[in-house]
């Protein structure tokens, strides 16, 4: 089993990316924000679930609770809070507020993919972080889970042609993966991979770029003095480190559509 993971993000060449390399800080999207409206949006089975909640008195008993209501009370209004789950579960958004409470981080697990440079680093002009993430966590379950984030250890997203439905008899697993870990098979290119932060939830935060950052790679069309920008705060932050992160920039292969880093030639897109 290998010690540590290499991922990569795509980035446009501007002053929010760039502050990934010199902050070490990260954008974690709120679904809402995700180019497919099918993103993190899994169906709910309303039939199967409310065969599961009306042969379960733990979930009315808990429910009436909640509302402050008697056991009594509670029998009196089975018919009308299995009625107000079921409006409630055929609407379309059911889940989008939990969805709207996490923050994802998407990272791929291919460097050179061509589309994934055309649409994610603004047609070959922006750049890719090479990112290399331990597998291994020291300490306490709480410092554990914190090196989850700091080190953007991320989960793997299956593509299928069949969109999940989520039941309420799921365990947290199950609906972590049918609703943030699972998209068509359309984007079965991305080999998407995704950072999970249920405790931030969206926006910028910081990650330990100083121990996973492992290289940068610029694209074939990013200009020279674009170029030299990413140089710098490359330098920059190895001076403040005190960390050795090379700088690549890819270029055409001959004779096929793809692209590669002379210097690296572990990296090399298919053609």
């Amino acid at each position: 089993m290998p010690e540590s993971l290499l991922r990569y993000k795509y980035l446009p060449m501007n002053g929010n990316s760039l502050k990934v390399i010199s902050e070490g800080t990260m954008k974690f999207s709120s679904p809402s924000e995700f180019n497919d409206p099918f993103d993190c949006a899994p169906d709910f089975d309303v039939k199967t679930n409310l065969e599961y909640i009306s042969n379960n008195k733990d979930i009315f008993k808990k429910a009436g609770k909640k509302l402050g209501l008697s056991p009594g009370q509670r029998i009196q209004n089975r018919t009308k809070m299995l009625k107000n789950f079921e409006r409630a579960a055929s609407k379309e958004d059911y889940g989008s507020q939990i969805a709207e409470k996490t923050g994802i981080c998407c990272l791929s697990r291919e460097a050179l993919n061509l589309l994934m440079w055309a649409h994610y680093a603004k047609n070959h002009t922006g750049f890719v972080i090479e990112f290399c993430i331990p597998l291994t966590a020291t300490g306490t379950i709480q410092e554990a889970e914190d090196c989850i984030l700091k080190w953007l250890l991320p989960l793997e997203v299956t593509y299928t042609k069949d969109k999940p439905a989520i039941n309420l008899n799921d365990s947290q697993d199950e609906s972590m993966q049918k609703q943030f870990l699972t998209k068509s098979k359309d984007w079965e290119y991305e080999q998407e991979e995704r950072v999970i932060d249920y405790i931030r939830g969206s926006g910028i935060h910081s990650f330990d770029h100083k121990k996973i950052i492992k290289s940068i790679i610029a694209g074939i069309k990013m200009t020279d003095k674009k170029y030299s920008e990413l140089q710098s705060t490359v330098k920059s932050m190895n001076k403040q480190l005190q960390t050795d992160v090379q700088v690549y920039r890819a270029i055409k292969t001959t004779g096929q559509y793809a692209i590669m880093v002379t210097e690296r030639p572990d990296l090399t897109s298919s053609a």
